[in-house]
């Protein structure tokens, strides 16, 4: 009797503790597989990027007919595909496991294309965001600080001599979807302030894009450069600071609809790390460095990556480490577009 009542209880604890285990794999199905994946074409690219069809063929083959050989290739794993897909985790990255529990970690998945040697999760591009008060009461520029920096930026006498030619067709556009990101050392008190955006153009990304637009003028090539106060627009709208891109693809479009010449988007960015990871030096000075970010929500996405490839790999044999690499972005870290639909060749 006492024997049949302790394997009832043991039956009774094992059942419990099944229904509870089930319970929790259920939850995880619904919160982390089919339900909550997206099947876009980026996803499914993904999970078959590590597939060779012709490998995968030659192992079915041999699955079949022993006496055919197998594949040379590293072994294909049900487990290693179907894990992914329906718990979005690779045990090749760290972060696929961890994000979910800290989610300030979802800011580091942005996806490395080409980099640098050494490059590492903390070296990844991060983007700060400021607060509708930072952008209401931008920061004032050091004069004193400003002042040096513009001493320091006086043009040689070779540079003043060069004439700037004017084409008859302008081909490159140059513009700021966040205008006011500006740079810490010229700014005020800003020694325990994050805020770091300024409507100061000796300060801003503004002033790098007018430089960049004399030098390319230097050269020959035919520039528009765009002042739009972007910030400024999106204050008088009410509108969040994550719709910047949407009144920058208002610029574009105006002005690629105004000029069917346009050929080069350029979107100058700052990054928000600081100087031990933002500058390189060469030859003994100081560079600031480049990198290129790729909208992974653009469907012809795969063209800017080759081209931004391509300028990386150049910048990288003439001038080793001043170019950070290219970076891929979709939906979750951002705009994910960032304006590329509308050209090829639009740097970031």
């Amino acid at each position: 009797m006492n024997n049949s009542k302790s394997r009832s209880l043991i039956r009774y604890l094992h059942i419990t503790i099944l229904g509870i285990i089930l319970v929790f794999i259920l939850i995880a199905l619904i919160t982390t597989s089919f339900f909550s994946f997206k099947l876009t074409s980026n996803n499914v690219a993904n999970l078959l990027n590590d597939i060779n069809s012709t490998e995968l063929y030659l192992e079915f083959i041999h699955s079949e007919n022993h006496l055919f050989p197998p594949s040379e290739a590293r072994e294909f794993s049900l487990s290693n595909f179907f894990l992914p897909l329906s718990s979005n985790i690779h045990f090749d990255d760290i972060r696929t496991l961890l994000g979910r529990e800290l989610p300030a970690l979802a800011f580091f998945h942005t996806e490395i294309v080409v980099a640098e040697e050494g490059t590492t999760i903390a070296d990844l591009p991060f983007e700060s965001i400021p607060s509708k008060e930072m952008l209401e009461n931008p920061v004032e520029v050091d004069e004193e600080k400003a002042k040096q920096e513009q001493k320091e930026e006086q043009p040689t006498k070779e540079d003043r001599n060069r004439a700037i030619t004017k084409p008859k067709n302008k081909t490159v556009f140059i513009y700021n979807s966040h205008n006011f990101e500006a740079y810490l050392p010229l700014l005020k008190n800003t020694k325990n302030n994050d805020n770091v955006v300024s409507a100061d153009e000796r300060a801003n990304v503004v002033g790098v894009s007018s430089k960049l637009s004399e030098l390319l003028q230097q050269e020959g090539l035919g520039v528009e450069l765009d002042k739009t106060n972007i910030n400024q627009v999106i204050l008088d709208r009410k509108w969040d600071y994550t719709y910047s891109y949407t009144v920058s693809k208002e610029v574009v479009e105006t002005a690629i609809n105004n000029n069917g010449n346009l050929k080069y988007l350029i979107d100058i960015h700052r990054d928000s790390a600081r100087k031990k990871q933002t500058t390189a030096n060469i030859n003994g000075k100081n560079y600031a460095k480049l990198l290129f970010i790729i909208g992974k929500e653009n469907k012809n996405y795969e063209q800017n990556e080759q081209f931004a490839t391509k300028l990386h790999n150049a910048l990288k044999k003439k001038y080793p480490g001043i170019s950070k690499g290219v970076y891929a972005k979709g939906y979750e870290l951002g705009n994910g577009v960032y304006n590329q639909n509308f050209s090829d060749l639009l740097f970031f």
